[in-house]
């Protein structure tokens, strides 16, 4: 789980959505893998199962670009108001 540690706020409750949602893939592809293992890899049960992990999966990933895309929005809005500050602080009087 450390891997997704970095795309995570510093609210807890947001780690601990982020840590159930980790581990329902995990526990999707261990489940996707023991089936596929017993049966074809079309059958119906493996299909729908490697479809649900798919979900989640684009779930965590729309969830991390979003927190990248925020972390990047504050970045910039932080340099932006710095150089405000700088600019004001050199101004003549």
């Amino acid at each position: 789980m450390n891997l997704y540690r970095a795309f995570s706020q510093d609210d807890p409750r947001l780690d601990s959505r982020e840590d159930e949602l980790f581990m329902t893939i995990e526990s999707l592809r261990c489940e996707l893998l023991e089936v596929a293992q017993q049966r074809s890899l079309s059958d119906r049960a493996v299909v729908e199962l490697s479809e649900r992990l798919d979900g989640y999966i684009l779930l965590a990933q729309n969830r991390m670009m979003e927190s990248l895309r925020s972390r990047k929005a504050g970045a910039a809005h932080s340099k932006a108001s710095q150089r405000i500050t700088n600019n004001h602080t050199t101004l003549p009087q």
